[in-house]
């Protein structure tokens, strides 16, 4: 497996791959904040099922190499990549980035909590400009960040399809994360309650209702008794993530909590 650290040595060595053969074989990318987990082994899965060569990118963070020492964070996750026998690894330090120079994209219809921050969108947008993938592959929980990405692909012309895979959940329904070894026994037996309440809401619309904001109330209300400390729960329009209406017929239902320290945040799609 390729580790780059340097646009310059991925754009070298990623070429070589890319057209080994002498023909062109696609490439997909997946990006990651580390702290990798099942979910984000069976998007690598699904990515490898789609392309020939596959990119894992990190994110920039506190968990990354600073004076060519790799932390423990990083050796774990080289090893979960290997293990899923992606092709390349590409974890750039954040001033490869260019912190500095922000894209401006202005997403007026976009709620002010599902906007993502202008560098955030510039990170990934550098990443695709290093990558050059054919396709971007998302995981279905991080729902927000891969609707934005999408949105800002579509509005500049880049031409990399976008795809995106359902959640990996636990058997009582929990979304697998990084987070999942920091809860008590107690805090293991509240989860649940976040994809029975969405779950709830979309057999609830399913079922006829359309007075969205009972049905979110309805949601609200749950998670709140059961102990969390509700951010928000959103019935909303997918492709625009505004709030539906009764011409929508694809929906998204979201929701954002906090228990302990720790933040949940979870969604399920529909479609009539």
């Amino acid at each position: 497996m390729l580790i780059a650290h340097s646009p310059n040595k991925l754009h070298t060595e990623l070429d070589a791959m890319r057209f080994r053969g002498g023909t062109r074989r696609c490439v997909s990318l997946i990006t990651t904040r580390g702290d990798l987990h099942d979910g984000h082994g069976a998007v690598i899965n699904a990515a490898k099922t789609v392309s020939d060569v596959v990119v894992v990118g990190i994110m920039p963070g506190q968990s990354h190499q600073k004076d060519n020492v790799i932390s423990n964070d990083e050796f774990k996750d080289i090893g979960f990549i290997e293990r899923h026998k992606a092709d390349v690894l590409y974890a750039p330090p954040e001033e490869s980035l260019g912190s500095s120079d922000h894209i401006e994209l202005n997403f007026d219809s976009t709620p002010v909590e599902f906007t993502l921050p202008q560098t955030l969108l510039t990170h990934y947008l550098k990443f695709l400009h290093a990558v050059q993938p054919d396709i971007m592959v998302w995981g279905e929980r991080n729902f927000v960040e891969y609707s934005q990405v999408r949105r800002m692909i579509r509005e500049l012309g880049i031409r990399t399809q976008v795809q995106c895979i359902p959640t990996v959940r636990h058997a009582n329904g929990v979304a697998v994360s990084g987070d999942d070894d920091y809860f008590d026994e107690a805090q293991q037996e509240q989860l649940p309650i976040i994809f029975e309440t969405l779950r709830n809401a979309a057999h609830a619309i399913r079922a006829g209702a359309r007075n969205f904001s009972k049905v979110a109330n309805t949601g609200k209300l749950a998670i709140k008794g059961a102990g969390f400390e509700l951010d928000y729960f959103h019935i909303l329009d997918e492709e625009l993530l505004i709030p539906a209406s009764n011409e929508t017929t694809t929906y998204r239902i979201i929701t954002r909590a906090q228990l302990g320290e720790r933040t949940i945040f979870d969604s399920i799609g529909l479609t009539l």
